[in-house]
């Protein structure tokens, strides 16, 4: 195993909450080592509720490639992080359809903006029921629904 001075890293900056990977370099075992470690180390210490892993200058990743990247993923999800792959090439993503790669429950975005979009957090829904006013209760002061007890059945 090479030393980790001489392992080459991936640049990673914090955006929005989120920890931006650019792989710029060949994923061989050593590399994404590195990268594993320094991503969670980053997670642990920014607190970020989300990953971007940008492969846009990656020409070629295969399925174990692929597969590593998924542990990796799995293990960010773990620290509370969501991933989302950004920037995959059309002939990368042919090639791993092809060969068969397992890319179930993987999130994508085409570019940085969408996968920003995908991890944003998304507003509650707002409650659409109608009020109970015109059940057994009345509201007093928009607050508070009192419920009035049913008359009594005599027997």
């Amino acid at each position: 195993m090479a030393q980790y001075a001489d392992i080459p890293g991936i640049a990673m900056q914090v955006s929005r909450g989120v920890v931006v990977a650019s792989i710029q370099v060949d994923l061989d075992d050593d590399v994404l080592d590195r990268f594993r470690q320094d991503l969670l180390d980053r997670i642990h210490e920014t607190g970020c509720r989300g990953v971007i892993l940008d492969v846009s200058g990656l020409e070629t990743l295969d399925s174990e490639e692929l597969a590593a990247l998924r542990r990796i993923i799995a293990m960010t999800g773990l620290m509370g992080a969501e991933s989302v792959l950004v920037g995959l090439q059309p002939g990368v993503v042919s090639a791993l359809i092809e060969a068969g790669a397992d890319v179930d429950g993987l999130k994508a975005a085409i570019n940085l903006d969408a996968a920003f979009d995908l991890l944003e957090p998304q507003p509650e829904p707002e409650d659409e029921t109608e009020p109970a006013a015109e059940a057994d209760g009345y509201l007093e002061d928009d607050l508070f629904l009192e419920i009035e007890s049913p008359p009594e059945i005599e027997e």
